[in-house]
């Protein structure tokens, strides 16, 4: 995988929104794969990369988030909507 390309702290807290609210969210990556699950944690890892875990089908998944185009929240009631993340 390329180098690590961190993201806006701005656009982090959208992503830290949809986690402390376990929003079940649509991630649209930049290879135009889209994921749907529910946001649980994000993590750092020691080489400085940045992490959003999701939850599907009972299995956890981490997406780094530099792979993340956009997110949008599925869950009723949100605080907001698609909201671009890292798109090439």
């Amino acid at each position: 995988m390329s180098d690590y390309q961190p993201i806006q702290c701005q656009r982090y807290d959208f992503i830290e929104i949809a986690c402390m609210r376990h929003y079940l969210i649509s991630i649209e990556l930049n290879d135009e794969t889209t994921l749907v699950g529910t946001a649980i944690d994000t993590k750092t890892q020691a080489d400085k990369t940045e992490w959003l875990i999701i939850e599907q089908d009972g299995q956890s998944q981490p997406i780094r988030l530099d792979t993340i185009k956009a997110i949008t929240p599925l869950s009723t009631n949100a605080e907001f909507g698609r909201e671009l993340i890292a798109g090439n």
